[in-house]
């Protein structure tokens, strides 16, 4: 009964913290959880029992306060008929509804109570948000009965249900960490736990869903180095900050590799809940060749956004030449260096990427069907500048941690095109369907898995932002799928970029608000704008990526640049914001 109404409380609990909202005021948020924007601590607010002779309407809202309460659904339960209280089954979805609303519950003229709202999100039972679509609603009529002289509700709803401004004081982002098909590196998968959960129960339901596979976000994109039926053994305790996973025998048939795998999948996951880990297996340690207690230290080398120092090295064109940004440390004068000793530099580019290592690039050739890429620092005389050829509008190439070059073209026609240039040379053909809608931008993650988008949509014209999953066909090709639009409660959309906790989106709040960056989750659990953020200039372009190192670099609509400071200032430099203007570019 424990464990299920433990599931009970994170499925409810990762509902609240996917709420959309878009603060203009609010606390600077900070942190570095991948790919979730960091939550607000909260104090959680204890839901009440009924008290006697309570009307029908304060019975209901009462009843939805009492929802509210993940670690505790059985006092909401006291406000139901028994036949009701024993048929709900509030883990199966938790739906997050506008509460600003004063009429969103209503008396109505029979004696039930209605609940309709616009729904802003849903949590399925592995926590993961899944924002709702324009112009859903939540509209549920609660029915009252007679028991023993007191008014109880006597029908059980579809799962529960959560108020909007409860979210951020309730839930907290986690993620779950899963292996890239080759591996080598991590991949999150974010979800949801209660707030306040006390750590040995927050450490024990995510090993419990880590070792469930991965969610829906990123199904057939990743791999686990769990067995079939690898288990954790009753729970896992934290004391002292040292967490103990008690791994199932089936996870005895594992190799050295697939150990420091799942390893690193464990300690990845339980990162934020506890910083050391002992792992087991059958009362024996997972490895033989590491201490005892593990920390998260020892395998860095699977944060694909953490192994190169070169990805914090801004970059850029200017008038279609490619260009190094230093002096952003404050080590020296900040410059814009032509990168003339590349063989990229003889060409005039549309746009621009860099690897992850900083030391090759990719550009889109102006006014030639035309994607070269080559050294950047080319005094080799053996360098060549390597060509692709394309056809019709081509997006700026994106890289990840393999060297893999992703190349969209035809984007505005009927048919786009999406490939990939690994290594090797080896170009290959990569499946997919955007549905009629048009690809502004893509934005590789650097695990290679995981794609950020912004589409021009049909029907209306305006951009909106999703994320997809690299995947596999049955023909083992790859697919690029899973798409998922992120609902964004922004209009005016302009670009989109990787983040240390995230994702940002230039765009704005409301037609006539002025262009700002924008945090947002990447399942589009939460929005808010960037710390720091200025009122000082319209954002048009935002450059970042995943490290924790890189500080977001803005072009303003007037084509200067702007980069944050580590006190989340913004620096403008005379020089690099003259015309003719420069594009940043972080690697990526």
């Amino acid at each position: 009964m424990r464990t299920k109404l433990l599931a009970i409380a994170v499925a409810a609990s990762v509902v609240l913290a996917g709420c959309s909202t878009v603060p203009t005021k609010g606390p600077i948020r900070s942190g570095s959880q991948a790919g979730l924007a960091p939550p607000q601590a909260g104090v959680n607010v204890k839901a009440n029992p009924p008290r006697p002779n309570t009307p029908p309407l304060a019975l209901v809202n009462g009843y939805l306060e009492a929802m509210s309460d993940s670690s505790n659904f059985d006092q909401a339960r006291q406000y139901m008929t028994p036949e009701a209280a024993a048929a709900w089954k509030p883990e199966s979805k938790l739906s997050v509804y506008d509460q600003s609303s004063a009429n969103a519950v209503s008396l109505l003229s029979n004696g039930s109570v209605e609940l309709k709202a616009r729904l802003i999100g849903s949590i399925d039972d592995r926590g993961s948000w899944t924002p709702a679509k324009q112009g859903e609603s939540v509209d549920v009529v609660f029915r009252l009965a007679d028991v023993d002289g007191q008014k109880r509700v006597s029908n059980a709803p579809d799962g529960a249900y959560l108020g909007s401004n409860q979210f951020e004081s309730r839930l907290t982002a986690r993620s779950l960490y899963f292996l890239t098909p080759d591996r080598q590196t991590l991949v999150p998968d974010p979800v949801f736990l209660p707030i306040n959960l006390p750590p040995g129960q927050a450490a024990t339901q995510l090993i419990q869903e880590l070792l469930k596979g991965p969610t829906s976000r990123l199904a057939g994109g990743v791999v686990t180095a769990a067995p079939p039926g690898t288990q954790v053994n009753v729970s896992v305790p934290v004391e002292l900050t040292t967490a103990t996973v008690a791994l199932s025998d089936a996870a005895q048939v594992l190799g050295d590799q697939e150990r420091h795998q799942l390893a690193a999948q464990i300690l990845w996951t339980l990162r934020n809940v506890s910083p050391r880990v002992r792992i087991t297996v059958g009362g024996a340690p997972l490895l033989d060749d590491q201490p005892d207690v593990l920390s998260i230290g020892s395998f860095s080398q699977y944060d694909p956004a953490a192994s190169s120092p070169q990805l914090k090295e801004l970059y850029g064109l200017r008038a279609g030449k490619v260009q190094h940004i230093t002096g952003l440390d404050g080590a020296k004068d900040i410059a814009a260096v032509p990168l003339n000793d590349s063989l990229l530099y003889e060409n005039t580019a549309e746009s621009l990427a860099v690897n992850l290592r900083g030391d090759a690039g990719a550009i889109v050739v102006r006014n030639q069907p035309l994607v070269a890429y080559a050294r950047l620092d080319a005094t080799d005389k053996a360098d060549k500048l390597i060509t692709i050829k394309t056809s019709g509008k081509v997006l700026r190439p994106s890289y990840d941690y393999q060297e893999n070059l992703w190349i969209l073209d035809r984007a505005e026609s009927a048919n786009p095109r999406l490939r990939v240039r690994n290594r090797d040379g080896k170009l290959s053909d990569v499946v997919t369907d955007f549905h009629g809608d048009t690809p502004v931008a893509l934005r590789m993650a650097p695990d290679g898995v995981r794609a950020l988008l912004m589409m021009r949509k049909a029907s209306t014209g305006q951009n909106y932002v999703e994320t997809a999953t690299v995947q596999l066909n049955d023909a083992k090709q790859p697919k690029l799928g899973g798409f998922r639009p992120l609902e964004l409660p922004l209009t005016n959309i302009t670009d989109v970029s990787w983040n240390q906790s995230g994702i940002l989106v230039a765009g704005r709040s409301s037609p006539n608000a002025l262009a700002q960056p924008w945090q947002v989750n990447t399942d589009g659990s939460q929005t808010h704008l960037l710390p720091g953020a200025s009122t000082e200039f319209a954002t048009k372009l935002i450059a970042s990526n995943p490290s924790a190192d890189t500080f977001p670099v803005v072009e303003d609509t007037s084509g200067a640049l702007h980069w944050q400071l580590k006190d989340l200032s913004w620096q403008m430099d005379d020089e690099t914001s003259k015309t003719p203007y420069i594009v940043p570019v972080y690697p990526g």
